[in-house]
């Protein structure tokens, strides 16, 4: 089965599902901020501490939340470019604006670069999201090798060029340019008064964790599969336990072979659509849709890596 087929058979069972509410889609904006502003206050605390290992591990795991909280609103941009994420559309763009504001980008150029990625997946030359990031070779068949290469790049800071930096980019109108320059202008003043804290709670979260779980995650979503001819089998799903996907795929995001067979699905049902589609015995098969994230790394740990090229979070 294809996943032409696919779309096919279920595209009229997907139909119509609900987005959020205009007041719904700004007070989950609101809850990420919040959530990043309450990461950087614990940050704050914890530099107010004795120096020890256990206050340490504490800041490394609050820089890692806030980027996570980022990653969330990063979530919200790609939905908006997809307008699934308010119903009403004017807000999708509004929204889309103001979140990618806050992580120094530009939404129009995230919007076009990432319909290229859905239109032409996997092709170098059309696909804009994944030529930038060519040179790490997503393409590569998993081994152990490559797993080890992909999860080191980002220690190195190799990643950074590509998916770090300021976007000063007008794009998205001198009104959103303005915001975002303003937040700039915030973060430096903020620096000036409370160095370490902009140090280890801002600017590490915003400009090295997030970018790092970014390609990572583009690793998990499309590492081993880049080039393949059908969608089905082009971007895997992650089934990770339900801890690790609130904290690391915030708003279903584990969900990325459905979202690619699927685009029109708002993110807060892609775990019904996806529980609607394993009742398809065709879909329910494809290792990389239904199969859980820890057996493919009983097969790391038993050396068995052949089927790493298939198997969703094995990556």
């Amino acid at each position: 089965m294809s996943g032409k087929s696919v779309r096919e058979r279920f595209m009229r069972c997907f139909v119509g599902m609900e987005r959020y509410s205009r007041w719904a889609a700004w007070a989950m904006v609101a809850l990420y901020v919040l959530q990043a502003i309450a990461g950087m206050a614990v940050g704050a605390y914890l530099l107010s501490l004795p120096v020890t290992v256990g206050t340490v591990a504490l800041m490394v795991l609050t820089a890692l939340f806030i980027g996570t909280r980022l990653r969330g609103l990063n979530n919200i941009v790609h939905e908006c470019c997809h307008s699934t994420f308010s119903g009403h559309r004017e807000d999708n763009v509004r929204i889309g604006k103001f979140c990618s504001a806050l992580l120094t980008g530009c939404f129009r150029q995230y919007k076009d670069d990432h319909l290229s990625h859905h239109a032409h997946l996997g092709d170098y030359a059309h696909d804009a999201e994944l030529a930038v990031i060519e040179k790490f070779r997503l393409h590569d068949p998993l081994t152990l090798k490559t797993i080890l290469r992909h999860f080191v790049t980002p220690l190195f800071g190799r990643h950074l060029p590509a998916y770090s930096g300021i976007n000063f980019s007008r794009d998205d109108g001198r009104f959103w340019f303005g915001v975002k320059i303003a937040f700039l202008v915030a973060i430096a003043v903020f620096s000036v008064f409370y160095p370490l804290v902009s140090i280890f709670f801002v600017l590490i979260p915003l400009f090295y964790v997030f970018p790092t779980l970014n390609f990572w995650t583009d690793c998990l979503d499309h590492a081993g599969l880049v080039g393949s001819d059908d969608e089905l089998t082009a971007s895997r799903n992650v089934l990770a336990p339900a801890p690790i996907r609130l904290l690391f795929f915030p708003r279903n995001d584990c969900f990325h072979l459905v979202h690619h067979l699927f685009p029109q699905v708002p993110a807060r049902h892609l775990d019904k659509a996806h529980e609607a589609l394993c009742a398809d015995p065709d879909y329910a098969a494809k290792p990389m849709a239904a199969r859980p994230a820890h057996l493919g790394f009983a097969n790391m740990l038993s050396g068995s890596l052949a089927p790493l090229q298939t198997v969703d979070a094995g990556k």
